[in-house]
This record gives structure tokens, C-alpha cells and sequence, in this order.
């Protein structure tokens, strides 16, 4: 599933390697940049998600985004279909999908343009009078609508931490209670990731706070931070696993104002565990306008305990696996393992193949033994695994499985 768009002179192709793509001013956050002064700096995001289904939404932008004359509300995505007449700011974007259709491309007339103009003066008089920054947080994340085995997650979720204070009350920790910290500052304010633990794993959920210090007085269109996979063949910008809109702007911030805020990400369930080759990081950034925005990097360790257990199984056979690499956007790993001495010596075997590949709720593991002298063809087996099982399962009970499987296979 592939889906092209187009904003103004500049075009980009979304599909399963490069799934999202974040639209604004700004060339270092945004893969299709537009310069017109309606667009903000990171303006709107368009996604792909699992079933090939594509998504806008809008990050907070100052003159929003536009589908069929109304405007998109902030951090909530809405079905990208043929047919729509789609405004960024007030720049038209054309979308089209290979198997056909497109959406339309039109001149903005008289009427879209006053409502822009309102909901722009709303979102200024709503800055003017905005809450205390405890109050009246909402925080949205995931891109698309929930699904069995999606990436997305319950907005605000911080698992276990905190205290409950009665009916709808809690009491959230203080980032200085965590211990891996980050920062990134300018002259305008400085910018804090504070993480719990610096190592998370597939499935897991990373709760943090994110803390903004002005050193101005600013008016800010918003925070996000983002958990990113940076892959030596993937994207040169990284490739956005989940993105949390933790502050929706835009609000003026006062010099010495501190702003704490909790956010949420979801690791995703077959992630490429950190290697030569991959690293991963929390990313978050201040947007502010008519300034120099604030971003903070925390690098984190990740691991993915299914192949881990897959690996060990294999260990208790005496089968010594070489690293099984990742490919970008994970999901699939490739990689060899010898069988024990005397079985290479009886088979001529040096080395078996492995990939395995996440589908859905199961895990399949593919061996093949190369062609050698006593082999005429390859010969190969599928083994399909269901996760929850294989995450439960005694080691013992997966190493025998496994050992049942090669020797069928060898037996061949």
C-alpha cells in the first residue's frame, strides 16, 4: 500500500518502510516542507497504519487543518479518503492512491478563508485566557483509532507510578524522582526528559515527564515528544514509533514559568533491538512561535524479549546463534546459528539459516540448511509460534519443540 502526496511544489511517498510523515515549515522535524507563512513549523501529520488505512491529523497549528470546509481538531485523526478537499494552513493538498482515486485540488474560496481567519482569532483569544498548565490537560496520542494489536495506547496512561487521591484525583511524581534526565536549551527556555529506566522492551509502554523551563516570555504553539528508531538503512531522520502531543497551544509562557508534563509512549510489539546498527531515543520539542524552538534528545536501550527467547531456546540445544539483525521498522530478523560439532561433522552441516517475522499475534521462524554435498535441495522448515504462548511457555518446553522441528527437518 503506497499513497502519494502532493503540497504545493513538493511531493513525498508514504508505504510500509516510510509509513508517516509529519508536514510543516520546518525542514529538520518535517519530510514535506512547505514554506507558505500560513503553515506552522509542524503543522499536520499523514499515516499509514497496519491495514493500510490513511490518516491526518493536526499538531496545534495556528490556521489548522482543513477536510471538506472543517477543521480538523487538534491531535484527533480523521480518515484521509478520495474525494476530500484537503487545506494545510491555506495551501491545498492533493493525496492519491496507486490503485486509483485522489483527493481534489481547489481554489480556497471566500467563505473557508473567514472561518480560517475565526479559528485562528479563537485560538488567540483561548492563549489570552488559558488554564494553569495543571488544569484542563487533555493529552491525545496514536495516530489512528484503537485496534486489537495496534501501537496506540490509552492517552495519559502512566501505569503504576503516582498515588491515588481519591475519585479522580493523583498525585504525580516529580521529574526530578527520575533518574535518567536529558536536556536541551536555547535562549528562549530549556527542555527536560526524564525518564524512570533507560531500557524498555517490545510491548512495553514508557511513562516520563517532559519538563519546559521559559527563560522568556513566549507564546508557544505546543510540546510533543516522540519515540524514534534510527536504523543504518532506514530513514536519515528516524522513523516515529509513537508521538504524544503533551501541551496544546498556544499559550503564552511567562520567564522563570516551570511546566512539568507526564507523557506516554507505546512501544510497538516487534522492535529492532538497539545494535551496531540501531539506536533509539525519546525525542521532545517546544514549538514556539516567532522563535527558536527548544528539542531535547534522551538515547534509550532497547530490547525485544521474543527473539531473546527464541535465542536462548536455541542455546539450550547447544545451537550458538550469530546476532539476528533487524530490519528497518523491525518485524522481520535475519541471522545463521551452527549446530553443535559432532551434528555438522555426521550432516555436513556448517550453518543454518534463521529469519523470523512477526504476523500478527504470531511469530513465524524459518530455518533452512544450505545446499551442501549430501543435500540435493535445501531444506527448510516453518515453525509459527503464538506470542502470548511463546512468552509464557517454560524454556525447557520451547528448546524441545525446537529440537522436535530440526530433527524432522534434518530427517527429511
Amino acid at each position: 500500500m503506497t499513497l502519494t502526496l502532493q503540497l504545493g511544489n513538493q511531493s513525498t511517498v508514504l508505504d510500509a518502510r516510510n509509513p508517516r510523515v509529519m508536514i510543516g515549515r520546518d525542514p529538520t522535524y518535517c519530510t514535506l516542507v512547505a514554506s507558505d507563512p500560513s503553515i506552522s513549523r509542524r503543522h499536520a501529520e499523514v499515516a499509514l497504519d497496519a491495514t493500510g488505512a490513511a490518516w491526518i491529523r493536526d499538531w496545534g497549528s495556528s490556521n489548522g487543518t482543513w477536510v471538506n470546509g472543517a477543521a480538523l481538531q487538534p491531535g484527533v485523526p480523521v480518515a484521509l479518503q478520495s474525494g476530500q478537499q484537503i487545506f494545510v494552513g491555506h495551501v491545498p493538498m492533493v493525496a492519491s492512491w496507486p490503485q486509483g482515486g485522489a483527493t481534489v485540488f481547489g481554489e480556497m474560496s471566500g467563505a473557508l478563508k473567514a472561518m480560517m481567519e475565526a479559528h485562528k482569532a479563537a485560538q488567540q483569544a483561548a492563549a489570552q485566557a488559558s488554564l494553569p498548565p495543571q488544569a484542563g490537560l487533555a493529552p491525545q496520542t496514536g495516530l489512528a483509532p484503537q485496534a486489537p494489536g495496534s501501537a496506540g495506547h490509552a492517552p495519559g496512561s502512566m501505569g503504576a507510578v503516582g498515588v491515588t487521591l481519591g475519585v479522580g484525583g493523583r498525585a504525580a511524581p516529580k521529574a526530578a524522582e527520575f533518574p535518567y534526565r536529558r536536556q536541551g536549551s536555547n535562549e528562549n527556555g530549556a527542555l527536560l526528559i526524564a525518564l524512570p529506566r533507560d531500557t524498555f522492551q517490545n510491548d512495553d509502554t514508557l511513562d516520563g515527564f517532559v519538563e519546559f523551563t521559559a527563560m522568556d516570555d513566549e507564546s508557544v504553539a505546543s510540546i510533543v515528544v516522540e519515540l524514534v528508531e534510527f536504523h543504518r538503512k532506514g530513514p536519515s531522520k528516524g522513523h516515529v514509533w509513537d508521538r504524544m502531543l503533551v501541551r496544546q497551544g498556544p499559550w503564552k509562557a511567562k520567564k522563570n514559568e516551570v511546566l512539568p508534563l507526564p507523557f506516554s509512549l507505546r512501544v510497538p510489539p516487534g522492535t529492532s533491538m538497539s545494535g551496531k546498527n540501531v539506536h533509539w531515543e525519546v525525542r521532545g520539542y517546544v514549538d514556539i512561535d516567532w522563535a527558536f524552538d527548544i528539542d531535547a534528545q534522551s538515547p534509550i536501550n532497547m530490547r525485544n524479549v521474543d527473539i531473546e527467547r527464541l535465542r536462548d531456546a536455541l542455546g539450550g540445544l547447544d545451537f550458538r546463534v550469530n546476532d539476528l539483525e533487524p530490519a528497518p521498522l523491525g518485524q522481520r530478523f535475519e541471522g545463521t546459528f551452527q549446530p553443535p560439532a559432532q551434528l555438522r561433522e555426521k550432516l555436513g552441516i556448517s550453518d543454518v539459516n534463521v529469519v523470523v517475522e512477526y504476523l500478527g499475534t504470531n511469530l513465524q521462524m524459518e530455518l533452512e540448511v544450505e545446499k551442501t554435498a549430501l543435500f540435493k535441495f535445501d531444506r527448510d522448515i516453518k515453525i509459527t509460534f503464538d506470542l502470548q504462548r511463546l512468552r509464557s511457555a517454560p524454556m525447557p518446553e520451547i528448546s524441545d519443540y525446537l529440537r522436535q522441528q530440526i530433527d524432522a527437518m534434518m530427517r527429511r
